[in-house]
């Protein structure tokens, strides 16, 4: 079977920052084959690996993941349409967050405060899973 490449075009490859075979942009081509690609999803270009390069990873460990990346994902939407999000605030590492605060992070989107874990770390969910912050880093 003869594939037909051209740049611009979609291919399915293994991408080195999510770790997962995902959908592809072909960026460059070699010999009518991709080389170079972005990734759909974080945008990362790279060289086109059609499979996973390393060991092969448990198909049920994959599956587990994903399920419980949806449960966050849905107790994320489910949090976040309690609150107007007019009403947000602009993250800032020198702020002071509390708990269930709504906050705004200009590379994460709109995040919930979960905890605060000491003065200076907060905990927040956002759509991608909880990730933990700074604040009150001036004080």
């Amino acid at each position: 079977m003869i594939n037909n490449y051209s740049v611009g075009g979609e291919v399915e490859a293994w991408c080195t920052k999510c770790k997962l075979l995902l959908g592809h942009t072909i960026v460059a081509l070699v010999n009518n084959a991709p080389e170079k690609v972005k990734c759909n999803t974080c945008n990362g270009v790279h060289k086109f690996r059609a499979a996973q390069a390393g060991k092969p990873r448990a198909k049920s460990t994959a599956v587990r993941k994903s399920k419980a990346q949806g449960i966050k994902h849905n107790d994320y939407l489910t949090r976040l349409e309690t609150y107007d999000v007019s009403k947000a605030q602009l993250y800032n590492m020198n702020g002071n967050f509390r708990k269930d605060a709504l906050i705004d992070h200009t590379k994460f989107g709109f995040g919930i405060v979960l905890s605060v874990i000491q003065d200076k770390k907060i905990e927040i969910l956002f759509k991608d899973g909880a990730k933990i912050l700074i604040q009150n880093l001036d004080k």
